[in-house]
């Protein structure tokens, strides 16, 4: 928890002085590569940036989307459940997972106030809405939030994620698909920098 809540901090400054910091770090540059580091360094920080806030924002969005519908249905510890739900979206694939089979057993254990609903249905029930719930964001939000940030195969999100938890624990499954994703950045330029230099041997 401790390491969370200094990783939580420290993205919130890496937001806020992102910029300075990267130009105090282009001044141990070499002239030469200048250009191009910055360049790299630009892309970097602007997946990084972009898929932080994207999180945060879908953070507060499954937590209040949640904690409205367990409420109504009368769940209790509604809106535990419902903020662990939301920062377990900060987790891929595994995190939604996790949420719901966590909020299936509360709610099978402490049943309904709202409905009188059988524990087995009342689960039933939950599934399908953090399932929906899960919809709605993969098909409706996650497109206009992230957009195209990550640009990552599932099957590459996956096996980062538990390359991530086996490397670094929890921060390693968080850190996990933007640094999947600064490699690919790495990559590309790498490939087009080769490219480049194979058009201008042949153009001579």
């Amino acid at each position: 928890i401790l390491e969370f809540i200094i990783f939580l901090f420290a993205a919130f400054y890496f937001l806020k002085e992102g910029r300075n910091m990267i130009d105090k770090l282009l001044n141990f540059v070499p002239n030469e590569y200048r250009v191009e580091v910055d360049i790299l360094i630009r892309r970097i920080n602007s997946v990084l940036s972009g898929y932080l806030r994207g999180q945060i924002f879908l953070v507060f969005f499954v937590s209040v989307v949640l904690f409205i519908l367990l409420t109504i249905l009368g769940v209790k510890f509604s809106l535990i459940l419902a903020v662990f739900s939301g920062f377990a979206e900060i987790v891929p694939i595994i995190g939604p997972i996790v949420a719901t089979t966590v909020a299936a057993l509360v709610a099978f254990i402490g049943g309904t106030s709202n409905f009188n609903l059988l524990p087995f249905q009342l689960v039933i029930v939950v599934v399908i809405m953090y399932f929906i719930v899960r919809q709605i964001q993969d098909y409706f939000v996650n497109p206009y939030v992230l957009g195209r940030i990550t640009k990552l195969h599932p099957l590459i999100i996956l096996f980062s994620v538990i390359a991530g938890e086996h490397t670094a624990g929890i921060l390693g499954v968080i850190l996990a698909v933007p640094i999947a994703r600064i490699i690919k950045i790495i990559f590309e330029y790498s490939l087009d920098k080769v490219n480049y230099k194979e058009k201008e041997e042949t153009s001579k």
